[in-house]
């Protein structure tokens, strides 16, 4: 925003030229909306499932045989469910952005003190049992391992048909009710957090352009890796303990339409320098936005080997590294530094 302004001030730039971000903020408030409806929707649910496992004296065997246990797991996981797939709408927003990075690592991205790395999250989460379970990990990826019983030491142990089939699988266990009431309402609080600054963010070009530069080249080193380890593509083989109720696969339909948001944005400065370089980045993310909306819809009827899997990364990633250098180069043809 300072580039803009300068060059306005001296003259390089006419006012109509700058660019008219305010698109941005609207997408991004409307999904922050429905991912903090999910999240008090989950916390609650989960308040629910803690009173009536204390109500048994946390005996989960007796939990298991408590007529509004599975009501509860089922909003429970509604409420994931719907806030998930909210957030992954706006993540190359919130990941690209410095002012809102930091909840990407809380929420979505960030590891545990135990697995390390660059991106430890950088909170405790305290439970009503007075224990505190240090740097657990980004709050989605808690909150799924809870719900889904993919990481042990958060489940009770004791089965339970969570989804009312009649029969026992993935998923179907009674989760740690403490665990559970203290993940829900930290990532509603987060949630709640990341829209306050949200609010208080005024998007500038140098925030956009970074924000595309630096998340459309992780379509292969983040989603399909992730995508390639999941039971989506290995199934019983994987050992994944998140990114395993939702694909990664839709979890990139949401993060492209995040782009594709953003670039428009951008669009008008783009087109008036260079209407075929503007036309050219905006079928190349349309058009990987297509590519990866029938690989979900495939998804939905068959399990793609990892053969297949390693080449249809191979065709994704170099869609994104071009679309990438085009975007780059707009960014100089309008005087933006990307750092």
């Amino acid at each position: 925003m300072r580039l803009v302004t300068a060059l306005l001030g001296l003259g390089l730039i006419s006012p109509a030229a700058a660019a008219d971000l305010s698109g941005v903020k609207t997408y991004l408030n409307g999904k922050l909306d429905t991912q903090l409806a999910g999240t008090r929707a989950l916390s609650a649910a989960a308040d629910r499932y803690y009173a009536l496992a204390k109500g048994t004296n946390f005996d989960y065997k007796a939990l298991a045989k408590t007529p509004q246990t599975r009501a509860a797991l089922q909003a429970a996981r509604a409420g994931w469910t719907q806030a998930s797939p909210a957030y992954e709408a706006i993540e190359g927003i919130v990941a690209g952005v410095d002012a809102l990075s930091e909840f990407d690592v809380i929420l979505d991205a960030g590891t545990s003190a135990a697995d390390g790395g660059e991106d430890v999250v950088p909170f405790d989460l305290k439970l009503p049992n007075g224990k505190t379970l240090a740097k657990p990990g980004n709050l989605f990826g808690v909150n799924e391992g809870t719900l889904w019983g993919t990481v042990k030491a958060y489940s009770s142990g004791v089965a339970f048909d969570v989804d009312g089939n009649g029969k026992m699988d993935f998923g179907d266990g009674l989760p740690d009710a403490n665990l559970l009431k203290a993940a829900a309402a930290e990532l509603h609080r987060q949630s709640g957090e990341l829209q306050k600054a949200a609010n208080a963010w005024k998007p500038s070009r140098e925030d956009v352009f970074g924000a595309l530069v630096g998340n459309v080249p992780t379509v292969g080193p983040v989603f399909f890796e992730d995508w390639k380890s999941s039971p989506f593509v290995i199934g019983n083989q994987s050992v994944r303990t998140d990114f395993v109720v939702i694909s990664r696969m839709a979890d990139l339909v949401g993060n492209v339409s995040s782009w594709r948001a953003m670039y428009r944005g951008l669009s008008p400065d783009v087109k008036a320098k260079n209407a075929a370089l503007d036309t050219q980045i905006q079928s190349g993310l349309n058009e990987l936005a297509l590519y990866v909306n029938r690989l979900v819809a495939r998804e939905q009827t068959r399990r793609y080997t990892p053969e297949q899997a390693e080449g249809l990364q191979r065709e994704a990633q170099n869609r994104a590294t071009v679309i990438t250098g085009r975007i780059t180069q707009a960014a100089a043809l309008l005087g933006v530094r990307i750092d």
